[in-house]
């Protein structure tokens, strides 16, 4: 494999090269003939040519495997296994009305920030951020090994927090992946937590955001798909444009679409053993990565170049008066 395949643009210079070389051949055999005579002219010129066609061989060698050894060939290397450092996770929640719905004991909201609860829980010693979302995200807590402080804020989490309006996924999941801090060796994985209603944004490029930052995301979809009447804070119904009292659902449609990406995973928040299965995702994500350490080989074409250069210098300034 060639860890710089740009390097073999150098190529270019090898016919200037022999052209050069080509031209001082021409030029020495015609000044042989005018200073050796006709009685000497063949024994120098056997002489000239055979250094001649040596010292440019070796020359041109040096060229190339100069060019070899920038170019960087790497072999298969050894591969090893190195334990990950540790997790951090942000925990991404959808406060839009619709998760208010109460087809999911208590509610959806509500059964969301006990399963974050769990997951605190469950996971001593990490890290943990979270971010609301609604038409906008914003990162409430950043990344913290204080889990109390993510635990006094989850009780407060609801839809009054924000006046817009519709669930922006997008904007959710970019604020919670952009949340991780840069140039650490720790496994970043985001949990979503939203039924998928009244979405707005793109989701078109959130997979490949997240795979080129490593970063992983389990998506919880609350909600089912039968739906429930939905009523505000107040214990009032929510109205559509037609006066019916509007009927939530989750979109697992959209949320499974997500997670046809390798680095994405849905759940059903609904399955009794969703906590199970989430920790067994998150250790597996976070377990220990593995690394193919490619052995460099620029050092026998670098070698070789050298030797090259060597035997023509040797070509270059070698006596050649007792060889013929």
């Amino acid at each position: 494999m060639v860890s710089r395949p740009d390097a073999f643009l150098l190529f270019f210079i090898l016919p200037p090269l022999l052209f050069v070389l080509f031209k001082r051949y021409k030029r020495g055999k015609r000044d042989l003939a005018a200073i050796g005579g006709k009685w000497r002219s063949g024994l120098l010129m056997d002489v000239f040519l055979i250094k001649w066609f040596f010292s440019s061989l070796l020359i041109t060698l040096f060229v190339i495997f100069s060019i070899l050894s920038l170019a960087e060939f790497t072999g298969g290397g050894k591969t090893t296994a190195e334990p990950s450092s540790g997790i951090d996770l942000v925990f991404t929640v959808d406060i839009s009305g619709s998760m208010l719905g109460t087809d999911v004991y208590p509610s959806r909201l509500k059964r969301s920030t006990d399963l974050i609860s769990a997951f605190v829980e469950n996971l001593p010693g990490e890290r943990f951020g979270l971010v609301v979302f609604k038409g906008s995200g914003i990162k409430i807590i950043p990344i913290t090994e204080d889990s109390s402080s993510l635990n006094t804020v989850l009780p407060y989490l609801n839809p009054d927090m924000f006046s817009s309006k519709g669930s922006n996924l997008e904007t959710g999941i970019t604020t919670a992946v952009n949340s991780f801090t840069s140039g650490e060796e720790r496994k970043k994985i985001v949990l979503v937590f939203t039924d998928g209603e009244s979405f707005s944004g793109s989701t078109s490029l959130l997979a490949k955001e997240a795979k080129m930052k490593d970063v992983s995301i389990i998506i919880f979809g609350t909600g089912t798909d039968q739906g429930t009447e939905l009523y505000n804070q107040s214990g009032e119904p929510v109205l559509d444009n037609k006066g019916n009292i509007v009927i939530s659902r989750q979109n697992r449609a959209l949320l499974q679409e997500l997670a046809l990406s390798e680095n994405i995973f849905y759940l059903n928040i609904s399955d009794s053993s969703v906590l199970n299965n989430s920790l067994d995702i998150i250790n597996k994500q976070a377990g220990a990565s593995v690394i193919n350490n490619k052995e460099s080989q620029y050092q026998f074409f670098l070698s070789a170049a050298i030797l090259f250069l060597f035997l023509y210098i040797s070509v270059r300034i070698f006596p050649w008066k007792n060889t013929f």
